[in-house]
């Protein structure tokens, strides 16, 4: 994270009144008041959405055109075609529109075009196939078509009407298509209706504005049942497209929800199930956008998005089945593109000393155009600039194609709009948005040249070092309870618009960490605060993350009910974390790492530099033989430490021993104070379990025979070489075997009173072996790391 964040919140104090409105609950009561929720009408209808009544689909002004023209074409027996988008929103609301034509007895198939070869919209080669080979005489699009201006004259010179239904930001010329339903259209909707639903009507997705002529379609044929096989889809596509979760789209979206919870879709449910949510009716908004819209995605960014339409309208097991484990592979694939990609933008723009300050735009030719939108996320997020990322297209090597994101306070669509004569393709929203250029027009390096300036003259009041996060209130532990989750579920759908809430404790305490995961990725910590119970805090995707215990930190979390053997545990998940500490160390020129791992027979030169240096030095050593080995001066020893007694206050540490963890290194690096840090030489040999075992039994073997069986598990690391853990790991498992009998005398401290002969076959098929085989794997895991891992990778490590 290379900005600021701050966190900001509102302190409006609701009256009695209107906390009796909200149930009674003064933390519900400012929820809502955040929201601008604040009238009792206002209150009613955001807590009750299933409740709500839909605004009418009449309010369209072709809504009565669109529906004589699909009537005509039954009654002729017309083909029609659904013509779609290959995104969530895209097949949602292709699924809604076909399944409704097939039930009021239309001649219907769908299309889906190709992201690599075609793009969004309507295309001729497209049209000419439909109508060629299917003999179409009406396109109805989806999600699409609103700038397809050309496209649809050219139908209409083969006598095919196209119906546009749409949300996308209309052009000033609209298409000459047969009717147009767009909320954003000029006079698309009744200017009769007030202002608040002609404002919800606009913040439609795709798959919401299908909705509405659905509704439209089966309530004409007497087939009005028929809706609740659609709003599930519905749901989906309007959480899938990031359309603000209020009014129109906030009621679709629960009423969607409530029917997934009640298996209303074999499809839908069954997907939820392969992605590992097995409790159907716990289903949330975040379920669907990160379990369902990610596999319905995968399938239109890598391959084609028919599978994930098939999954949306069959009926039959296997085609499910079948459907489902495509999705799931191609989501995996998904996930392994996206961090290769990120992977790579990410070292091309820190590598490039003259990019942009004030946005982010790479062009690689290898990038695979359905991931890129993804990782402009991701680049966003983590630098809080607009990004561009661009790739050849596959077909045309002269054309290069784009997505892009943006910042909250930069209108990228109205940034491009500047250059839209320099579009082969164009398209997008405020924060979105997608275009393609031919280089024999306008070469890269011009272009970027070009954008740069706009965004330049755009972005002269933003501050791209800092970032504003809303919270709703500040909290202490004792606020925190499941009454407090129970209100939070109130909130339900959450999305854009009405976020999921976001809360903050101040001045609590790290009591422990530990890094979990598969890849040791993710964050799990503990807080208190005066003497509370711990809460259990977790941070996805933070690998590098660390603290000294007992450090001071305020943290800004949501909050979660984690059932896991049968246990359920309220979890705080964390947003951010403040703490002075990660404040001074947040970017790469803070801290100076130099780098001896490679150098030999430098210990003179390394004792006379320690000797004459001003800078306050820090040596860490904890493996006693070490010293000796390396024959250090008693002059130097005295600035040996070990990780039982890290200095605070150091200018430069040198680790002239490798810490046991990568949690270790982070910590002593940290609470050191050091911004330069010295990497030295080391042949250390591989740790064994085995090995380990047998060398602790013959210590405490020792110990019973000359120290009246007293151990210190200090020492026993450190003539170990491994950490207090392993020690104690170890000695758990000689107690569950009934090798010995450790009894703590006191911190750090044991007393045996015997030790028995060990069959090293029997330990290893204990259950405690393996969790101290992993142990020891771990130690080497690190040692490994710190002598082979580059510079910047050890930065990393160090700065989170």
């Amino acid at each position: 994270m290379s900005f600021r964040t701050e966190w900001k919140i509102k302190n409006i104090q609701p009256d009695e009144d209107f906390i009796r409105y909200c149930e009674g609950s003064k933390i519900l009561a400012r929820m809502l008041l955040n929201r601008g929720i604040n009238t009792q009408d206002k209150v009613f209808n955001f807590l009750n959405p299933l409740k709500a009544k839909l605004i009418d689909f009449n309010a369209f002004k072709d809504i009565q055109k669109a529906y004589e023209r699909v009537k005509y074409a039954i009654d002729n027996n017309e083909h029609i075609t659904v013509y779609g988008d290959f995104d969530a929103d895209g097949v949602t609301s292709t699924a809604i529109l076909y399944l409704t034509l097939k039930e009021i007895g239309a001649n219907v198939d769908y299309y889906l075009p190709d992201r690599n070869s075609e793009s969004h919209g309507l295309n001729t080669k497209a049209i000419v196939n439909l109508i060629a080979k299917k003999k179409t005489k009406l396109i109805i699009t989806v999600d699409c078509g609103i700038s397809n201006i050309s496209e649809v004259s050219f139908a209409k010179g083969f006598k095919t009407d196209i119906i546009i239904t749409d949300h996308h930001e209309a052009p000033e010329v609209l298409p000459d298509a047969y009717a147009i339903l767009n909320p954003k259209a000029p006079d698309n909707i009744d200017s009769s209706l007030n202002i608040d639903d002609i404002n919800s009507l606009s913040r439609l997705a795709g798959t919401g504005v299908a909705f509405k002529f659905s509704c439209k379609l089966l309530q004409e044929y007497n087939k009005e049942t028929v809706v609740n096989k659609l709003l599930p889809l519905a749901a989906i596509g309007t959480v899938g497209d990031v359309v603000e979760l209020i009014g129109e789209n906030r009621s679709i979206a629960a009423m969607g929800i409530e029917l997934i919870k009640n298996n209303i879709h074999t499809g839908i449910s069954k997907l939820l199930k392969s992605s590992g949510i097995e409790d159907i009716k716990s289903v949330t908004s975040e379920n669907i956008a990160f379990n369902i819209v990610p596999r319905l995605n995968a399938a239109g960014r890598l391959d084609s998005a028919d599978t994930a339409i098939k999954l949306l309208i069959s009926d039959n097991d296997e085609d499910i089945e079948a459907s489902i484990k495509i999705l799931n592979d191609l989501n995996t694939l998904r996930q392994q593109l996206c961090e290769e990609t990120f992977n790579t933008a990410d070292n091309m723009y820190k590598s490039d000393i003259i990019h942009n300050k004030k946005c982010i735009i790479l062009l690689n030719d290898n990038w695979h155009i359905g991931i890129i939108g993804i990782v402009c996320s991701k680049l966003v997020e983590k630098y809080n600039k607009p990004v561009f990322l661009m790739t050849r297209d596959s077909i045309n090597n002269n054309i290069i194609r784009c997505s892009c994101r943006s910042i909250q306070d930069l209108n990228i669509h109205e940034i491009l709009s500047l250059h839209k004569d320099l579009f082969e393709g164009f398209g997008g929203h405020k924060m979105a948005a997608g275009f393609s250029f031919n280089e024999t027009k306008i070469s890269f390096e011009k272009f970027k040249s070009a954008l740069s300036a706009s965004i330049d003259e755009y972005s002269r009041d933003i501050n791209f070092n800092e970032i504003a996060i809303n919270a709703e209130m500040q909290l202490e532990p004792e606020d925190i309870n499941k009454d407090l989750l129970n209100i939070i579920m109130k909130m339900e759908p959450t999305g854009a618009a009405n976020p999921s809430p976001l809360f903050v404790i101040n001045n609590a305490n790290l009591k422990d960490f530990k890094l979990m995961g598969q890849n040791n990725n993710h964050l799990k910590m503990f807080i208190t605060k005066n003497n509370s119970s711990a809460l259990e805090c977790v941070k996805w995707n933070c690998p590098n993350f660390s603290l000294p215990l007992n450090s001071n930190l305020d943290i800004l979390f949501s909050l979660k009910l984690n059932s896991f053997n049968n246990t359920e545990t309220i979890q705080l998940i964390l947003n951010d974390i403040h703490n002075e500490l990660l404040n001074q160390k947040n970017s790469f020129s803070e801290i100076k790492i130099l780098d001896h791992r490679n150098k030999t027979n430098i210990i003179t030169q390394v004792t006379d530099f320690v000797l004459s240096t001003k800078k306050k030095t820090g040596i860490f050593i904890e493996n006693n033989k070490l010293i000796k080995q390396l024959n250090i001066p008693e002059s130097v020893k005295e600035k040996i430490f070990s990780s039982e007694d890290i200095p605070s206050d150091m200018q430069q540490l040198m680790f002239f021993d490798i810490p046991k963890t990568k949690e270790d290194f982070i910590n002593i690096s940290k609470t050191s104070g050091a911004n330069i840090i010295h990497l030295m030489n080391f042949n250390r040999t591989e740790l064994n379990t085995d090995g380990l075992i047998s060398n602790l039994s013959g210590m405490l073997k020792y110990s019973l025979a000359n120290m009246n069986g007293e151990v210190d598990i200090n020492r026993l690391a450190k003539a170990l070489d491994v950490n207090n853990e392993t020690v104690e790991c170890a000695l758990t498992l000689f107690e569950s075997m009934d090798i010995t009998n450790p009894d703590k005398s006191e911190d750090d401290k044991y007393k045996i009173t015997y030790i028995h002969p060990m069959e090293l076959s029997k330990i290893k098929n204990c259950e405690i072996y393996a969790e101290l085989d992993d142990m020891i794997k771990n130690i080497n895991d690190f040692r490994n790391f710190y002598t082979n891992s580059s510079i910047d990778e050890m930065k990393e490590l160090i700065l989170c």
